[in-house]
């Protein structure tokens, strides 16, 4: 027998095993798996690369809410992993001390060291968090503020200055969020708002993060890292930079010379020096500090000028709220906001629903059998779930339960201030925008006040339409669209596990 005979015997036999391993794996997964008998999409139950799809889409969380309107509360993913639909399930996965952040975590880890978000060790993450927490406290942010009003005083500027022209909302409020992370971050003014140096800043980090996505839905594709690097290298070179400069920048001053991450951090997160920096933890925690800091506020903001441009009676009522209350916008604080503004606490509340910052599910694991030491089986929602496996809620599907939210795409904000008792303990059960227990966001505060601010303000201010023609439909669903953004009255959201979006734009004009 030839060499070349053998050659083709062995390459024959080589794709046979590899074609009835896969056979068999594949069988298996939708018949004797632990999670056979959950409903889902056939491809899902099969092969992670379904949610990889269209995650590189911008789409898990409509196809999510749409297997839940077609399967059920609870729906199979991937292979090994479940998605709920309950409010139940959301407190018991995450309010859970047996479940910690899953290993997909670690595929977003994009540093020599951990941080906050990509940990999953239980005492790490509570080490980290009490750190990282310090200068977002009431006290710290109360010291903080007047920097958050100089930037809101920027915003509304430049927006006096484009009167005479539409103004793209996602644009703006970005370079705002980009101007007060900075500053938080380390006491360094990005000037987003006001020069175009910076302002490549946050569609970079969009596609970085849209990248981690897909590797955390399925992560063989994280192979592909090193090939992907040499197509994003100017890319992330460039943030790098920026990030080292102004750290650098930081590194000049006294450590209490500014109210930031920095002065609460380097005694316990080293980055003194500029040797030491790039391997640091400060680093790390820095590089997602800039990215969660300004994206999901500006989300958020955004979301709610759409929805008030585009329902009359919730902006003349919010519009008469703030310019009844305050005779001055000097006023105009997060103190006396929070007690006289009860109609814009309702109107964040249902953007936050409607338009949750966060459309990527956050997925949880059960603790090791060393850590976890309950020995009871893992009940979520009435489910025994086996160790290994993936759980999780998507806050954008259960905020769109009709269950707890009648008329889940209708804006309506009223709804949290006129509904029964009963109605509103069912709502609040499943409302999460920061996720809940010890993994929720440690920045609400700040994103309250810069949201509350930045809208109320906005509104003292100024009066604002929709934009003539095609520029006005930016931001909204188009009928007849079958990619699941049909609804016209819906700002559309696009999943890279935090979410990006465009628009809404607006004409500006000084109010009546």
């Amino acid at each position: 027998m030839s060499l070349w005979t053998i050659a083709q015997l062995a390459a024959v036999w080589a794709a046979s095993s590899a074609l009835i391993y896969t056979l068999l794996l594949l069988s298996y997964r939708i018949t004797l798996h632990p999670l056979a008998k959950y409903p889902g999409p056939l491809l899902a139950r099969l092969t992670d690369s379904y949610g990889a799809f269209f995650a590189a889409s911008r789409s898990l969380h409509l196809v999510t809410f749409e297997n839940h309107v077609k399967y059920g509360p609870v729906v199979r993913q991937g292979p090994g992993r479940l998605v709920f639909n309950t409010a139940q399930a959301l407190h018991d996965i995450y309010q859970n001390p047996r479940l910690t952040k899953s290993p997909l975590y670690r595929l977003a880890q994009m540093s020599s060291q951990s941080n906050i978000f990509d940990t999953t060790d239980v005492e790490t993450h509570k080490r980290k968090r009490k750190i990282i927490s310090r200068p977002l406290t009431e006290k710290a942010m109360r010291d903080f503020l007047p920097t958050i009003s100089e930037q809101v005083d920027v915003f509304i500027r430049e927006l006096r200055a484009s009167t005479s022209k539409p103004v793209n909302m996602t644009q703006r409020c970005m370079w705002l969020g980009g101007d007060i992370v900075g500053q938080l971050a380390f006491g360094y003014s990005l000037q987003q708002q006001t020069r175009k140096t910076n302002r490549w800043l946050q569609p970079g980090l969009a596609l970085a993060s849209a990248r981690i996505n897909v590797y955390m839905q399925a992560p063989w594709v994280r192979k592909l890292e090193p090939l992907l690097k040499v197509f994003v290298k100017k890319s992330r070179d460039k943030y790098v930079n920026i990030l080292n400069a102004m750290i650098t920048n930081r590194l000049a001053m006294d450590k209490d010379a500014k109210h930031d991450l920095y002065s609460y951090a380097v005694d316990e997160m080293g980055g003194r020096d500029a040797a030491s920096l790039a391997d640091s933890e400060l680093w790390a925690e820095a590089f997602f500090f800039i990215v969660a800091g300004g994206n999901t506020i500006a989300a958020t903001i955004c979301a709610l000028f759409f929805y008030l441009s585009r329902n009359s009676s919730c902006y003349r009522k919010l519009a008469e709220e703030v310019r009844g209350k305050f005779q001055d916008e000097q006023d105009i604080t997060p103190g006396e906001l929070s007690k006289r503004c009860g109609y814009l606490h309702a109107c964040v509340n249902e953007t936050l629903r409607c338009a949750t910052p966060n459309t990527g599910t956050l997925w949880r694991q059960q603790l090791s059998v060393a850590d976890d030491t309950c020995g009871d089986p893992l009940i979520i929602d009435g489910h025994e779930i086996p160790p290994g496996i993936d759980l999780g809620v998507n806050l954008y599907a259960i905020h769109h339960n009709p269950e707890y939210f009648p008329d889940p795409f209708i804006f309506r904000p009223e709804r949290w201030l006129d509904s029964s008792d009963a109605q509103l303990r069912a709502m609040k059960s499943a409302f999460a925008p920061f996720i809940l227990g010890a993994r929720s966001c440690p920045g609400k505060a700040v994103a309250n006040i810069e949201i509350g601010l930045t809208v109320a303000r906005t509104l003292w201010n100024f009066d604002f339409e929709v934009a003539p023609g095609d520029e006005g439909k930016v931001g909204a669903g188009e009928p007849g669209r079958h990619d699941r953004r049909h609804r016209e009255t819906e700002y559309q959201l696009f999943d890279t596990f935090s979410a990006m979006h465009d628009g809404p734009v607006l004409r500006f004009c000084e109010r009546k």
